[in-house]
């Protein structure tokens, strides 16, 4: 990957930093320093220029490795910076060509990082990438294998949770494990693709019971619990 130039890396901070969701100038002034990189990368991505974005995050994601013992207390760490430009990488990729494999190995890798980094990330970086690679999966003629992939994911995850607890209890994340939940999430899509809503809505329904919850979505949940009619229950699950 050609390097890129201060005159490059001048127009890429710029679009950051000005706009409608400006960056402060801090976090991405440091072309040396890939968190500022990834940073730039993925703010240029979300306002929507993925060639600026590629050209960016691909100077991270195949020459980095991040520190699996960062953790601060503020902010995210090396880890979660590294696992969400490989997630934009990978989303890039499967829309502009629609392969699959070339998406999932970004994806497969970012997957890794989350399974082996011990600690909370503050984004859902983890179950977010889970759920994409099985959306890969089934868009790419794999239906069957993400079908299989997630219910494993469900069984396995009952039986011994990968997802790390607080380093300060919190009853709220007790039952949290963003692999059931977005497991879930995919096969109720697919059920209500084949038309069985029924099945949909008490897929998700257990989906939130590992999901973390205010005391609005608790009530969201029992509004969706209450509702009758299977399809009107279906749509008051997107909340």
């Amino acid at each position: 990957m050609k390097e890129i130039d201060d005159r490059e890396w001048k127009i890429y901070v710029t679009k950051c930093t000005t706009g409608e969701w400006p960056v402060p100038p801090s976090f991405v002034s440091d072309k040396n320093n890939w968190l500022c990189r990834a940073i730039v990368g993925r703010v240029l991505y979300f306002i929507k220029d993925v060639e600026g974005a590629l050209r960016v995050l691909s100077t991270i994601v195949n020459d980095v490795e991040p520190n699996l013992e960062d953790h601060p207390d503020q902010g995210m760490c090396e880890a979660e910076h590294f696992v969400l430009s490989l997630r934009d990488v990978a989303d890039i990729i499967w829309k502009l060509t629609q392969n699959g494999d070339a998406a999932l190995q970004y994806l497969d890798r970012a997957f890794a990082i989350c399974r082996k980094f011990p600690y909370r990330f503050h984004t859902e970086a983890r179950g977010d990438i889970w759920y994409r690679r099985l959306q890969v999966l089934a868009k790419s003629g794999r239906l069957e294998q993400a079908v299989a992939d997630a219910e494993a994911m469900v069984k396995s995850e009952k039986q011994e949770s990968h997802t790390p607890k607080p380093i300060i209890p919190d009853p709220l994340y007790d039952a949290v494990n963003p692999y059931i939940f977005y497991s879930l999430r995919f096969l109720a899509e697919e059920k209500h693709k084949e038309g069985k809503t029924a099945e949909a809505c008490g897929l998700l329904a257990e989906a939130y019971e590992y999901f973390p919850l205010s005391e609005a979505g608790r009530r969201d949940v029992q509004k969706a619990k209450e509702t009758e009619d299977v399809d009107a229950q279906y749509k008051a699950w997107a909340f």
